[in-house]
């Protein structure tokens, strides 16, 4: 069939051919009654015809045919041209007529610095260190790419015309653009320039970036790689000798050539007036700055302090620091040879706190005002460092030195507390020689090319050769190791220097993975292979040593070629017992009350999964299975169970996009959905008006837990005290508090309105074990009661004072994320458990029976009991779903070499898994793919649902389920999906829900249609304003320290606070000093994370990587998490004795009640410190009786 399409923009230069382009590009490839049901359909042509204008360009009036090979065109055609997302016309034709760019006569790469006798208010100077000068102007161009949202350099090398380069400057990136003005004259900084024997005005413009841009060579096609639609390739420099300077020197200098006969005027005036119309950064003008040839990373000057770093030898940590300022972009090296005899004296003076003044100092460097010299940075460092003691890591945790390698560079990180693993436990005393590297871009995020650039190459050598060959670093030469598997999805593994032991010997990697155990039963298999050692390298923590005697193997429960116990093995209760008194042992946290664990996610020799308990066993025993076993590991007469996870209770479940796609297409209405979401906002609003609706909100989002906001509030709420009570000697409310709830509300309503993240009523979150009660018949036990097929078990228990609760009656059931229609099934829950059950003590888990046709676990997104969690749901508007059969897909074999593998096959299955997770872009439309990436095919089926017939019973939406759960195993089978195999889908226009939550002020303009579904009346049925918190003038009300000294005095005897406060000065300045270093670290920007946000446990920031953001909360809260602990145990002090405990956690509190009237930099800390204190007292209350639980 044929259709007319009118009314196409096309810049006012476009030729047919421009406008044939510009419509396949912008409106075929997005309409969804054009694309392909299959690949064996033609694809659709179009032609387009135009009358000239008479100005060598087309005219306006450009019309076009399209001939496409399907049965009819879908009836929104008109609509979606309508709707297409496109600037402005008038926009977009000033942009293309200047499509030819800004010609360049020069391209310096350097570094901004302040010279040596420069002091404030000195300006800064650019430092040139590496420079491309351009023999003629049309050999360089300037362009501003406003779609893609960039700024493109173009460049031929003179020294070879033959290759072209470009440097692609994100809008995003740039800090700021300004051009200098030298000597501080108010004018355009002017040079002259000799080109084609002819003198030019030059005029230079400055770019300040937050990272090193992008660089670019024109692909050279081998006609037999098949990839012609690669135009570019990304490269790690332009020349070997840009490559010297690359790691360190990154921001540049571009001269333009100011030509008026060329231009018609002003070269940074036209420039200027670009700026507004592509919506970047304006142009400042007359900066006063000078710019010189300093050579600041010359290849001498970085060879004296590669042999410094040589010098310092055993002071490791001291050298990790010292190459942290240079390759972090913190320092160049005149500043660093300056710091040499500061350093060296260090060391001589005061090596047992060397390495902490140092780890401490580059974080201060890092974020000091650019003012501040680096040599009285490093002073106040040290004088604050000598007068408080070292901060020093809990037992069963480890400082862990942190790598990025980034296209260009190596970004250090630490050393950080980090929860230790098998190997790091086994060479205890020598974490210094253990390594963690990632492999990401230049902002941290995961690497992203375009379709028309070649990054593979560049990925494939950089990080391929670094994985085979090592890495150098501050004087060792790192060797890869191994990966977990979760880090592994977050691209990151292990490296370890080798070393001599005192007791094995010589220590290198393939020492390490030697003594592993036995893989001959993966071998064959790479990434088998590495799964399996993978084991090893999981962050746990270690419990209860076994010997051999007091555990064994059992046969799984089967039926033909079902597993229903696929992961799950028992333990006594004695047992379990044990595992919690150690782990309790190890933690100071708030765990009076905790309900004691009867299932436990495990690592155990060569097996893993969950073990639960097991009434019929007695004594200190333990029953593994087959499915459990993932390698042996032989001669080993006692062993250590690793815990990877305690479950004490069960997290709250909500409903999510993917979640509610789902649904909807399986018959639940959207008032249903709707009616949830404004009981949510209502209950988050009112919040702030009551200490039990704060406590709820804060507990169904696991907020501020780790300082047990939630149990102070509850227990101060008992003793009278409310956020608006009547009595204004009972207000609790503070300023920190009023802010920290106004930020927990405002994250909340966001997460409601940008993510669907609505809280479910009568809903939890529980990890999955099976019912034992078939293994115990097949034994030959009588009079056992064995769940049946379709039937659950779960019972909740939020603390160890509440009597359980047993849900009963029909649920849905689903494991996170689903996206096959299927992933959610309707169960029943039995309810109180049988007399003669297997699984009536345990707690806060879901059982699943052990008999039937099919696995229930297997069913739900094919899940498993290895430690998989799953959403029981009884809240009953969402209980009527239609029938869908649940997804079956035949497992794959895994990818197999013809002889056995080595650790090289490992490398370059890491290399080929990393590469094909990359996210892709097409050509700037923000329509990203990532083969692998498992959150990618959930997000991009629950986007394509919304636009499809049928949602996600769609066939596009079914075959990106089947996608995904092949993707789901590729890290262990090795079989990778290919880009070919997914399924052919238009560029659709964006739904209203897909809006980003902080629209970037200098982001292109785009449309965004209204989306009929779900999602979108969730969307837009809630608005956002700026949360306001009243301005309080005092702290804490003196009524409540009232309240709590006439409880703490009845134990204490009438005892006054110690008059002593220098054990609490160390204390406290210990804990400030490491709370700002995690403020700084985990950052998603260059500002501090607030004292709000490190006590929420969460980062407000949003970024376009949520991946990236979850894996820097999850390290903020284990380093947070770590440095309470610490800080708890150094309150508490040695004694173990109750009333010696009280009395240091009440002078703790009254110390942290003398809060600065100063900047609230002073003040950071103060807050946060104060809540600790209060928890430890009504802590230590509950504990010797005077308060409830």
């Amino acid at each position: 069939m044929e259709t007319s399409v009118l009314n196409m923009h096309t810049p006012a230069t476009a030729t047919e051919h421009t406008v044939t382009t510009t419509m396949a590009d912008q409106v075929l490839s997005r309409h969804p009654g054009l694309s392909l049901a299959d690949g064996q359909q033609r694809l659709s042509s179009f032609e387009a015809t135009s009358e000239p204008d008479g100005l060598d360009g087309m005219g306006d009036d450009a019309t076009g045919n399209v001939t496409t090979f399907v049965d009819h065109v879908h009836a929104s055609l008109e609509n979606d041209l309508v709707e297409t997302p496109s600037l402005d016309p008038d926009t977009q034709r000033q942009i293309d007529a200047r499509a030819n760019g800004l010609a360049v006569c020069k391209v310096q790469v350097g570094t901004f610095y302040r010279p040596g006798t420069a002091g404030p208010p000195s300006p800064r100077a650019f430092s040139i260190e590496w420079e491309m000068d351009i023999q003629q102007p049309s050999m360089a161009w300037v362009r501003l790419e406003s779609y893609l949202k960039q700024i493109r350099i173009e460049m031929v090398d003179p020294a070879k015309e033959s290759a072209h380069y470009g440097i692609i400057l994100k809008f995003n990136n740039i800090v700021r653009m300004f051009t200098p003005c030298d000597s501080g004259e108010r004018c355009q900084f002017l040079c002259l320039h000799l080109t084609s024997n002819r003198l030019l005005k030059t005029t230079d413009i400055c770019f300040d970036l937050g990272t090193p841009p992008v660089f670019q060579k024109e692909k050279v096609h081998d006609p037999l790689d098949g990839s012609y639609n690669k135009q570019f390739e990304r490269v790690g420099e332009l020349c070997a000798r840009h490559g010297d300077i690359a790691p360190y020197a990154y921001h540049l200098r571009v001269v333009l050539c100011d030509d008026n006969d060329h231009y018609r005027g002003d070269v940074l005036d036209m420039f200027s007036a670009l700026c507004p119309v592509a919506a970047i950064r304006p142009l400042i003008r007359y900066v006063t700055m000078d710019a010189q040839q300093e050579e600041l990373f010359s290849r001498a000057n970085l060879n004296r302090v590669d042999e410094w770093i040589k010098s310092l030898g055993d002071h490791w940590r001291v050298a990790f620091q010292v190459e942290a300022l240079l390759d972090n972009g913190i320092a160049h090296t005149r500043d660093v040879l300056k710091l040499k005899p500061r350093i060296d004296r260090l060391i001589s003076r005061h090596g047992s706190i060397a390495t902490e003044v140092m780890r401490y100092f580059v974080q201060a460097a890092a974020s000091r005002p650019t003012e501040q010299p680096l040599q009285k940075c490093f002073e106040a460092t040290l004088q604050r460092q000598l007068r408080r003691p070292p901060f020093t890591v809990p037992n069963g945790l480890f400082f862990c030195h942190r790598v990025t390698l980034s296209p260009t560079r190596l970004l250090l990180e630490g050393p950080n507390t980090s929860q230790s693993n098998r190997i790091i436990r086994e060479f205890q005393g020598y974490e210094d020689y253990f390594l963690r590297v990632s492999f990401r871009d230049e902002d941290r995020l995961q690497y992203r090319c375009t379709r028309d650039v070649d990054g593979e190459t560049l990925f494939r050598n950089r990080v391929g050769k670094v994985l085979k060959e090592g890495l150098y670093l501050a004087g060792r030469r790192f060797e890869f190791l191994g990966y977990s598997c979760s880090a592994l999805k977050t691209h990151a593994v292990w490296f370890v220097s080798p070393f001599q032991h005192s007791t094995k010997g010589w220590v290198t990697a393939d020492y390490v993975r030697n003594n592993l155990g036995n893989f001959e039963g993966v071998i064959y298999s790479p990434s088998k292979y590495g799964a399996r050692m993978a084991q090893a390298f999981t962050a746990t923590e270690a419990s209860v040593k076994l010997h051999k005697s007091q555990w064994s193997e059992m046969p799984d429960i089967k039926c033909d070629d079902i597993v229903f116990t696929d992961g799950v093995g028992t333990i006594s209760q004695g047992l379990a017992t044990m595992i919690w008194q150690t782990l309790r042992g190890s933690d100071s946290d708030n765990s009076t009350s905790a309900v004691q664990p009867t299932a436990y996610q495990i690592r155990f020799l060569g097996y893993k999964g969950m073990v639960a308990v097991d009434p019929h066993l007695e004594g200190i025993y333990m029953r593994l299975r087959p499915s459990m076993r993932k390698f042996d590991v032989e001669g080993n007469d006692h062993a250590e169970i690793e815990i990877a996870s305690a479950f004490g209770e069960p997290n709250p479940a909500q409903l999510n996009r993917p979640l509610v796609s789902v649904l909807e297409d399986r018959g639940i209405p959207i008032p249903s959905f709707l009616k949830l979401q404004e009981e949510a906002v209502s209950s988050t609003r009112s919040a702030a008006r009551s200490v039990p609706l704060f406590v709820d909100l804060l507990k169904n989002h696991n907020l501020c837990e780790d300082f047990w906001v939630p149990d102070i509030l509850r227990r101060l709420n008992r003793l009278g005290f409310e956020l608006n009570p009547g009595n204004p000697r009972k207000r609790l409310d503070t300023p920190f508090l009023s802010s920290l709830r106004s930020s927990v509300i405002n994250y909340v309503l966001r997460g409601i309105k940008y993510r669907a993240r609505i809280p479910i009523p009568e809903s939890y979150m529980f990890p999955g074990v099976a019912d034992e009660g078939p293994a115990y018949v097949k034994m030959g036990f009588e009079d056992v009661y064995c769940l049946p097929e379709g039937k659950i078990f779960a019972c909740i228990q939020n603390s160890r004072d509440e009597e359980p609760t047993w849900i009963r009656g029909p649920c849905i059931i689903y494991r996170s994320p689903v996206i096959h229609p299927g992933d959610v099934q309707r169960v029943e829950a039995i309810g109180k458990p049988p007399r003669n059950c297997l699984f009536g003590t345990l707690r806060n888990v879901v059982v699943f029976p052990a008999q039937g046709s099919r696995s229930l676990p297997n069913s739900l997104a094919g899940g498993d009991l290895d430690g998989d969690t799953y959403e029981v749901v009884q809240y009953w508007p969402l209980l009527g779903l239609q029938p869908q059969e649940p997804a079956a897909y035949p497992p794959a074999e895994p990818y197999k070499l013809d002889r056995r593998s080595t650790i090289h096959d490992v490398c370059k299955f890491i290399v080929e898994f990393i590469n094909s997770d990359n996210v892709a872009f097409d050509n700037g439309r923000q329509v990203m793919f990532r083969r692998h990436a498992i959150p990618h095919f959930v997000n991009v089926t629950t986007y394509l649902s919304d636009q499809l017939e049928g949602g996600t019973l769609n066939t596009a939406c079914l075959k990106l389920a089947e996608l995904h759960s092949r993707a789901v195993d590729y890290l262990k089978n090795g079989r990778k999906v290919t880009i070919n195999e997914l399924p052919w889908t238009a560029a659709l226009s964006q739904p209203d829900w897909r809006e980003p939550e902080q629209p970037n002020q200098f982001s292109s303009y785009r449309d965004h249609r209204k989306s009929p579904r779900a999602l979108g009346w969730l969307y837009r049925n809630i608005m956002l304003a700026e949360d306001r918190h009243p301005h309080m003038q005092s702290g804490w009300n003196d009524a409540l320290s009232s309240a709590l000294w006439s409880l703490v005095r009845r134990r204490l005897h009438g005892r006054r606070p110690s008059t002593d406060r220098s054990w609490l000065d160390s204390i406290y300045a210990t804990y400030r000093e490491e709370l700002k270093y995690i403020s700084t670290t985990y950052s998603l920007s260059k500002t501090p994370l607030s004292e709000e946000e490190l006590v929420m446990g969460m980062i407000l920031a949003t970024c376009s990587s949520e991946g990236h953001k979850r894996e820097r909360v999850f390290a903020m809260n284990e380093s947070l998490s770590f440095l309470l602990r610490a800080t708890r145990e150094r309150l508490a002090g040695e004694s173990r004795e109750i009333n010696g405990q009280l009395a240091r956690s009440w002078d703790a509190w009254i110390y942290s009640q003398r809060v600065p009237d100063d900047d609230s930099e002073s003040q950071f800390g103060w807050h946060s410190f104060g809540l600790i204190a209060l928890g430890l007292v009504l802590k230590n209350l509950v504990r010797v009786g005077i308060l409830r639980r």
